[in-house]
């Protein structure tokens, strides 16, 4: 499951930066639609890392994201 994660991160990371460096103009649902697979693949691997390691410090990058979640939500809503 990891692997196959790795990957298909791997594959939309390529496409997002061909897009960027050749300055094409990306519609917003697709640009939210490349960084929301990124960052859930960070928050996934830092989650990983913070079962393992028990550091608090691992745990930035995943409440950083709910909170992101938590005021995105209503602002793409109305």
């Amino acid at each position: 499951m990891a692997k196959s994660r790795r990957i298909v991160v791997g594959i939309v990371s390529v496409i997002f930066l061909i897009l960027l460096i050749m300055k094409i103009d990306i519609p917003r649902n697709a640009f939210l639609v490349l960084l929301g697979i990124i960052l859930i693949n960070q928050v996934m691997d830092e989650w990983n890392r913070y079962r393992d390691t028990k550091k608090k410090l691992h745990l930035i990058i995943p409440i950083t994201f709910l909170a992101i979640i938590i005021f995105a939500i209503p602002y793409l809503l109305f």
